[in-house]
């Protein structure tokens, strides 16, 4: 009697070891990168995932998570206020609360107001203000005469501050490894 395999086909896990995908693929895995594969070739596969991941006319995709965090399925848990509109990776992909859809980033607002070092009332430099009420208007109460000087605004602390800075993408820290998704039984040993 033929053992189970300890692995099921379609399983996802992270590999710590060097990327040789031949030994890999001998050994019943391959690397998730969003290669296209064919159905009649990899058929436990595609019995497993179909066209989660994209679908072609006889061909399939694996997952792409080169660079991608995962993330379980919400499956009415509450805790992705977004599941119902994850969109498909590949055309004929899966969509919605489903394995296989892709969220595209969000920054949540802040819990905490972001506040100035200094809350407290105090002064900003205005430069180049109108020296004089001389003359016409340019624009509303705006003149056209300009001082090279500046002035300070006054102390009420009722204002706003644009917030600068900041990454090209918000993670938390984190380290590499390989996926890799197991396509058929045997290698186990």
């Amino acid at each position: 009697m033929e053992a189970p395999p300890t692995v099921p086909v379609g399983s996802i896990v992270a590999f710590a070891g060097g990327l040789d995908e031949p030994w890999l693929e001998s050994q019943g895995w391959l690397y998730c990168d969003g290669t296209v594969l064919e159905q009649a070739q990899y058929a436990a596969l595609y019995s497993v995932i179909g066209g989660n991941y994209g679908a072609g006319d006889g061909t399939f995709f694996l997952p792409d998570l080169r660079g991608r965090f995962t993330r379980g399925a919400d499956l009415g848990a509450g805790r992705d206020p977004y599941a119902q509109t994850r969109g498909a990776c590949q055309n004929g992909g899966q969509s919605g609360d489903s394995p296989g859809s892709l969220q595209g980033s969000h920054t949540a607002v802040p819990a905490n107001p972001f506040l100035p070092f200094d809350a407290d009332d105090h002064l900003h430099i205005v430069p180049h203000v109108p020296y004089s009420a001389i003359g016409l208007a340019a624009a509303g109460s705006h003149y056209a005469l300009w001082s090279d000087s500046s002035a300070q605004t006054d102390t009420a602390a009722d204002h706003t501050h644009n917030v600068t800075g900041g990454d090209d993408e918000s993670r938390p820290v984190n380290k590499y490894v390989y996926f890799l998704i197991k396509f058929e039984d045997g290698g186990d040993d």
